[in-house]
């Protein structure tokens, strides 16, 4: 019994619904990941922005980037808790955990589920396709458009390398944009990709003998040191940046300083999980639900800090630099 109150205090974080008594309908949100983490708490503003003043929305927070596998399944029992008490009008499942763990059992009860920041396909979560109930928008990493565009900066490029995490989310993205492959060819440049299982791969990779001419990083936070702990992403980022003779480019802004990545090229959640609640509000005010999509765009923003420029000797194309926020 403590245990279990543990985890329903872990999953929902004993949190107030936000705008409790702002709405006629109630929403309950689960995200894959922990409240504080920057994607989180971006999905979490535009998510509010459309839905708050309507519904009162219940958070919860599965935690799965941080906790060992073999709880995943005691936090989203917790989350079932959580949906009958709560009884929602409407679901939203952010992340692809979220949407494995928890899609098929919520949706066999009639809510409607509206999904978001999901990187796999869909289908692959539900044993006979996705249920008319359930509805979302597809996250699209914008892998190769961000190595376009770095192609552009390197100068002279011939290999690069796509570092990640070995989690679901890596391996979805994987599957999307390399398919088979383990290496593509962009504009003669050939990319390959890499996924480290805890943080020693990881370092071994940034410190070993293979050369590329650049390493991008789309996921990196899901690290564990030898002793099982959680290596947090600013860690992860700093020392990357410390150690690799390579510019390392990323794909969030936290991630770009003068002790972390060179640059990034950004597609903000706030704006991703906003799609999302004009889905969910189209359904509780009684419209025909959007088919699921990738409504996603990849138009992002770039972001680049300067130190890091100069210390590679690296100049932007005046296309990019014109757009590009520095940090």
């Amino acid at each position: 019994m403590l245990r279990l109150i543990a985890v329903l205090l872990a999953v929902a974080g004993m949190l107030p619904a936000w705008n409790a008594d702002a709405g006629q309908f109630k929403v309950l949100v689960v995200h894959s990941y922990h409240r504080e983490m920057p994607w989180t708490v971006q999905c979490d503003r535009g998510i509010h922005e459309i839905l708050g003043e309507i519904a009162q929305l219940d958070m919860v927070y599965l935690d799965t980037k941080r906790i060992p596998e073999s709880e995943f399944a005691g936090r989203a029992e917790a989350a079932m808790d959580v949906f009958r008490r709560v009884d929602p009008d409407l679901v939203m499942l952010g992340d692809d955990n979220a949407l494995r763990l928890l899609g098929p059992r919520m949706a066999d009860s009639g809510k409607p589920v509206v999904f978001f920041g999901i990187n796999n396909n869909p289908r692959k979560y539900f044993r006979e396709g996705i249920p008319g109930n359930v509805t979302g928008v597809l996250e699209r990493v914008p892998l190769f458009p961000w190595l376009r565009h770095l192609i552009r900066i390197i100068p002279d490029p011939k290999t690069a390398l796509v570092l990640m995490d070995d989690s679901p989310t890596s391996r979805a993205i994987v599957e999307v944009n390399f398919m088979d492959r383990k290496q593509v060819f962009l504009d003669r440049v050939s990319v390959g990709y890499e996924m480290a299982a805890n943080w020693a791969e990881w370092q071994q990779v940034i410190l070993g003998h293979r050369k590329y001419d650049f390493i991008t990083m789309p996921l990196y936070h899901n690290l564990r040191d030898a002793s099982g702990r959680y290596v947090p992403v600013e860690e992860v980022i700093r020392w990357t940046s410390e150690h690799s003779p390579v510019p390392i480019f990323a794909y969030q802004d936290y991630a770009v300083g003068d002790d972390g990545a060179v640059g990034s090229y950004v597609i903000f959640g706030e704006q991703h999980a906003r799609l999302a609640a004009l889905i969910a509000r189209d359904i509780l005010e009684g419209k025909t639900p959007r088919p699921p999509s990738a409504s996603m765009d990849q138009q992002g923003t770039f972001f680049f800090n300067k130190k890091q420029l100069a210390r590679f000797g690296l100049t932007l194309p005046e296309d990019i630099r014109s757009r590009a926020e520095f940090r």
